[in-house]
């Protein structure tokens, strides 16, 4: 009974073509998300979660923070709860063709009974997302003979505090809250067919030789603040396992920051380096998991290990060292990675375990402060131009993203030079589960803690 819900969003799509997940119909929850949707003509899709599903409106001229803007809402399909986290393009010629973000997301509540409101048209609702937030009021219009049986409705704010009626949300938040981009990005995105054939003899300070057995990693040196200095990129900082995928003759080895080869305990995730285009490769990145939000959780990924979930698994590739006869660390940093999104180019997208690790050139504040926005673990800057140097080096520096959040003291630790506790062991509960999350200083002075 359940799956019957999505028959009409699987009709629509060939999941062979597009990236869209299939889906399944699956335990509920009170998420929401609103798409940007750029198809035959530009829109945002509302999505609440219920009954297992996405109910599902489609916002010609986006929602608006002011009661008096009536926004006309075209009822759509019920789509699968994984696409609550779905951004990408839809390949032309597809159903939906063309980029979509996701422009906002958090939880939505009812004010009453969802069912009986939908069922009479009269829908009152809470959001709580980054953008849209307080109370809106889905109305169903009556039907005409030109409305050719669709099912449409208006969307309106509600007059709360969460109302304003100065700020057109749409035009001072374009971007989506997922990956900060805006959907002409993905838009600008190269084809796959018109992509070329990576060149690694062309990049300077290329040397031809044999593939290393082995690589000492180059590691990133803590610092207090960003370089100021033009010639630097900076990338998001990831909170995973550190890790060189091997590739030769078609079968990838990963082997962990230690030198152990942990190809086995990743199950099918080696499989999504067989599609590159080389014969041999060696790939810098960092296997992680994401949340729903689409960041990186070190937790989720001692879960999924110890779970054998090799399945939601990403390898986020950041480095390129070796690419078919050609040694590649002795070449800028830059050349580098413009060498592997060659190598990448149509192998990745919303379904792929393979991800691309951008950066932001010049000066990353705006990136460093999207990333504590997010709560991000923090920036990894490099040096543009520099060489791949094993261990760790001033070339590449690491700056923790600044956090704030309400957290539970779970410990201490001593220090003998305080003469006391050294530094609180924060947690928060999660699932009904108390998770470590760091630890942090005190504010309490010496004399303070002689008290």
């Amino acid at each position: 009974m359940g799956s019957e819900k999505l028959q009409t969003y699987r009709r629509k799509r060939d999941f062979s073509k597009t990236p869209e997940p299939a889906g399944t119909v699956s335990e509920t929850g009170n998420r929401f998300v609103v798409h940007k949707h750029s198809a035959s003509s530009d829109h945002y899709d509302l999505r609440l979660e219920l009954d297992g599903v996405l109910k599902s409106w489609a916002v010609p001229k986006g929602p608006s923070l002011n009661p008096a803007d009536k926004r006309l809402a075209a009822a759509t399909e019920d789509h699968p709860l994984d696409y609550i986290d779905f951004e990408g393009v839809i390949p032309e010629g597809e159903y939906g063709g063309g980029p979509m973000i996701v422009w906002d997301t958090g939880v939505w509540a009812p004010m009453g009974d969802p069912h009986a409101d939908l069922e009479k048209g009269s829908f009152k609702f809470r959001l709580a997302g980054e953008k849209l937030n307080g109370g809106w009021m889905l109305t169903r219009l009556k039907g005409k003979p030109e409305d050719k049986g669709r099912d449409n409705w208006l969307l309106f704010k509600e007059r709360d505090p969460a109302m304003d009626t100065e700020i057109d949300i749409l035009t001072a938040r374009p971007e989506s809250v997922k990956t900060g981009r805006r959907i002409e990005e993905l838009v600008a995105a190269p084809a796959p067919a018109k992509r070329n054939k990576p060149v690694p003899g062309k990049l300077p300070n290329a040397v031809k030789g044999p593939m290393p057995d082995k690589i000492d990693l180059q590691l990133a040196s803590p610092a207090a603040a960003l370089p100021k200095d033009a010639d630097w990129l900076h990338e998001i900082k990831f909170d995973g396992y550190r890790t060189l995928a091997f590739i030769e003759d078609g079968k990838t080895r990963l082997i962990t920051r230690g030198g152990l080869d942990w190809t086995r305990r990743y199950g099918d995730l080696p499989g999504a380096f067989a599609a590159l285009d080389c014969k041999q490769a060696i790939i810098d990145g960092e296997i992680v998991v994401l949340d729903e939000k689409g960041i990186s959780r070190f937790g989720k990924l001692q879960d999924a290990l110890s779970e054998g979930a090799g399945n939601k698994l990403v390898f986020y590739a950041f480095d390129l060292l070796y690419l078919d006869g050609w040694d590649l660390r002795a070449s800028p940093l830059n050349k580098r990675k413009a060498l592997l999104t060659q190598l990448l180019a149509g192998h990745i997208n919303a379904r792929s375990a393979l991800h691309y690790s951008d950066h932001m050139e010049g000066d990353g504040s705006a990136l460093y402060s999207r990333a504590s926005d997010m709560g991000l673990e923090g920036i990894v800057s490099k040096r543009a131009n520099g060489p791949y140097q094993g261990g760790r080096s001033s070339s590449w520096v690491k700056v923790k993203a600044l956090q704030t959040g309400d957290f539970i003291i779970a410990g201490y630790t001593d220090s003998e030079d305080a003469g006391g506790i050294g530094a609180l062991g924060m947690a928060e509960w999660v699932d009904g589960e108390l998770q470590y999350r760091g630890k942090v200083g005190t504010g309490f002075d010496v004399p303070t803690i002689a008290r």
